[in-house]
């Protein structure tokens, strides 16, 4: 009788589990499927790995300019490619065209503005003439591939440009191929 009991005691839940498990109900129709959302703008198309940055209305003075420039990461130091290009914005001088980017280094007779230095973070540009008001500065960024075996990505960009057609020392060229704004 003991044996029978403790049986009990033990088959009784477990039959009780069984019965709640195995039984369900029928399944009923699939209702009708809802409208369709409206659809959103579509997007400027851009380029992912390309970003560019612009220093406004911004004064040269003679000899080192340092911007900060967070955009400027220790990977792209690394892997990718920073090029530069100014133009007058808002007074054109004799020599510059103000709807124009120049590329930098540039130089005009014994005028010279060029990139002095690239570091994390920061640009210096150097200039050694007298100072240069209203410069819009555009840096163009590009991110290389950080699976690469050397850290000559700089040089793996141009070359890649300049077989596609691309004179990076033309802002307009370059804007064209990676689809930036003008």
């Amino acid at each position: 009788m003991k044996n029978f009991k403790n049986t009990l005691i033990y088959a009784f839940p477990i039959l009780v589990i069984i019965l709640l498990i195995s039984c369900s109900g029928e399944d009923g129709a699939v209702g009708p499927s809802g409208a369709d959302g409206q659809n959103g703008e579509n997007g400027i198309d851009g380029n992912a790995n390309v970003t560019t940055v612009l220093l406004e209305n911004t004064s040269l003075i003679i000899g080192d300019n340092i911007f900060n420039v967070n955009a400027i990461t220790q990977e792209i130091l690394d892997y990718g490619a920073v090029l530069v290009y100014f133009r007058i914005s808002n007074k054109p001088d004799l020599f510059t065209d103000p709807n124009f980017w120049y590329s930098l280094p540039f130089f005009r007779d014994d005028n010279r503005i060029s990139v002095y230095s690239i570091t994390q973070n920061e640009i210096i540009i150097n200039a050694n003439y007298i100072e240069q008001h209203d410069l819009d500065i555009k840096l163009v960024i590009i991110a290389g591939n950080n699976t690469a075996t050397s850290k000559n990505s700089n040089n793996e960009i141009l070359a890649s440009l300049e077989k596609n057609g691309i004179d990076v020392n033309n802002y307009n060229q370059l804007a064209e191929f990676y689809n930036l704004e003008e």
